[in-house]
């Protein structure tokens, strides 16, 4: 039997060897323990911070929108003199809308006693059967027609002008109408007085009084025409 003698260098060679082998898995444990923590540690921290930047900007206000800027009328080269309302003018304006609508309104209504009192002219005639309650019917028609055209007539003459503005189409032949039955509207109740005064003496219709109803008819006529010039537009 052999005995193998081992010099006390090898010996601590080998003691060394067998202490690392042993203690190696215990090492290698460690450090991936630590290592492990480690990114723990910093997986925690990441989170906190994006915790605390989302909390941060929840509360912060949000940013101003942009702001357009819109080009003014002076940008385009206009005055402020010229962009300002005239209140002066925008008031004559109204003032004259409201008034020739109320001449028109008075226009239509003015047409109903006219209208009757053309109807009722037959029984005011001097023959068989007329009597003073039909002459006083009609020339009462005829007294209500005149006082209804003058107010008619006077909102179209008062309300403001404006200049600048240029009468055509069915306003101008509205107004050439205005001539004709507004001679009309005055000769009529002359006439018709004079024709009623003869009547009431006994007398037949003569004279200058005997145009009467040709007048009358004449100024329904154009009245009824300038009415229809601004209804229909052409």
């Amino acid at each position: 039997m052999r005995i193998f003698c081992i010099s006390r260098s090898r010996f601590r060679g080998l003691a060394a060897a067998l202490l690392i082998v042993a203690f190696a898995p215990i090492a290698l444990a460690g450090t991936e323990e630590s290592g492990s923590e480690t990114s723990c540690s910093s997986d925690m921290q990441f989170l906190a911070s994006n915790a605390l930047t989302l909390e941060i900007s929840d509360d912060s206000p949000p940013p101003p929108p942009s702001a357009t800027t819109q080009p003014s009328l002076q940008d385009l080269g206009f005055t402020r003199e010229q962009t300002a309302g005239d209140v002066e003018a925008q008031a004559r304006l109204d003032r004259r809308s409201r008034m020739l609508k109320t001449h028109q309104r008075l226009g239509l209504i003015t047409l109903v006693p006219m209208l009757a009192t053309v109807l009722t002219a037959g029984g005011a005639k001097n023959h068989a059967g007329s009597s003073s309650s039909a002459r006083d019917l009609h020339g009462a028609l005829g007294i209500l027609t005149a006082g209804l055209y003058v107010t008619t007539a006077s909102y179209a003459i008062r309300a403001p002008s404006l200049a600048g503005t240029e009468t055509r189409g069915p306003i101008r032949l509205h107004k050439a109408l205005a001539w004709i039955h507004g001679v009309g509207m005055i000769l009529t109740p002359i006439l018709g007085a004079m024709a009623r005064s003869q009547l009431d003496r006994g007398e037949k219709v003569h004279g200058i009084a005997s145009a009467h109803s040709a007048v009358a008819g004449v100024t329904v006529a154009a009245y009824a025409a300038a009415i229809g010039a601004v209804a229909i537009k052409f």
